[in-house]
């Protein structure tokens, strides 16, 4: 993860918000495998913005 996230500050993007999937209670019962998903996220979302030539700042 540390990674993925500082590429984007090195490249100059500006980290707006990180999400990460994690398995509901009743989701880890249903397929109890996604149980190791607690442990390491199968997904990580992220949200990031730089401005080009002057324009404001927009989500990318």
């Amino acid at each position: 993860m540390g990674t993925t996230l500082n590429t984007l500050i090195g490249a100059g993007f500006q980290i707006r918000r990180v999400e990460e999937f994690a398995p509901t209670h009743e989701q880890i019962q249903q397929t109890p495998q996604l149980a190791e998903e607690l442990e390491r996220p199968m997904m990580l979302i992220v949200s990031a913005s730089t401005s080009i030539a002057g324009e404001a700042s927009k989500p990318s």
